[in-house]
């Protein structure tokens, strides 16, 4: 029987619903289409854009039911049903020249969005080349990165080496303090985004709008970008193979993204099978 406590659930996606071949197993699959079947709805929590996960909404059946996918770490939230943005706050372009010119600076790659495609504007890397093979999209580098974007889009990506990225970090964050969100999501990407924007923030407008309460929410994640999500659910979800700071915040630490983690949560705090 489901447990009624709980309303929606809010999922990551890389290393949390999919494995580390970037896929999402059967049982998993089943599990969040039979959470929907039964009256949950879901979100798709994701830094990705959203063409970079249109398959895995597809595959999950999101459209169906009537959840949502939430891209770029927060910045916007889409009714899959229909297709509506009901949540948006993009990056100003004003802020790209100096953007740039803080990751040329730093010696780093710079990408951004443009109609499902990635942007590079100082170079493509491996870390690029990484991004477009699992969002499944086009990387096309363009000159004049500052100046080519002709509508705003939600966020920049920085991307190289992840020691160099640790380094330079820093120095980043303080030179746009208080004007934007600027974190290490991944050991080779730092994700620029506009201030108060990230998961937490876009979870509270959907979730005030559906007239859900929190402590009807789960979330479940694995790495940095996820700890707002996480402290802001009722039941906030660590994967084993979690970020340490994550696992440190949360209410439950699951198994692993490469042992169905998902699936076992979902067991234990809907079903009390787990």
């Amino acid at each position: 029987m489901l447990d009624s406590r709980y309303k929606m659930i809010a999922l990551d996606i890389d290393g949390t619903l999919t494995t580390s071949d970037k896929v999402i197993t059967g049982p998993t699959k089943e599990a969040v289409i039979k959470l929907q079947e039964n009256g949950i709805k879901v979100i798709i929590a994701s830094g990705r854009s959203e063409y970079g996960f249109r398959h895995i909404a597809d595959e999950l059946e999101l459209v169906r039911f009537g959840s949502y996918v939430m891209s770029f770490n927060g910045g916007r939230v889409i009714d899959c049903a229909s297709g509506k943005v009901v949540y948006d706050n993009p990056l100003s372009l004003s802020y790209l020249p100096e953007i740039y010119e803080a990751a040329a600076e730093s010696g780093l790659g710079i990408i951004g969005y443009e109609d499902g495609c990635l942007i590079s504007g100082n170079g493509t890397d491996k870390y690029q080349e990484y991004d477009a093979w699992a969002c499944r999209m086009e990387l096309k580098e363009v000159k004049d990165f500052p100046v080519y974007f002709k509508k705003p889009f939600n966020k920049c990506l920085l991307t190289g080496e992840p020691a160099h990225l640790k380094e330079v970090l820093p120095a980043i964050q303080k030179r746009f303090e208080g004007r934007l969100n600027i974190f290490l999501s991944e050991e080779f990407f730092i994700e620029v985004l506009p201030e108060n924007v990230h998961k937490a923030a876009a979870l509270k407008n959907l979730t005030a709008g559906l007239g859900i309460d929190r402590k009807e929410l789960i979330c479940i994640g694995d790495g940095a970008n996820d700890v707002t999500m996480i402290e802001y659910a009722g039941m906030g979800v660590a994967m084993a193979n979690s970020n340490p700071v994550l696992i440190e915040k949360a209410d439950y630490v699951t198994d692993s993204n490469d042992n169905d983690g998902v699936l076992k949560a979902i067991n234990r705090f809907f079903y009390k099978t787990e």
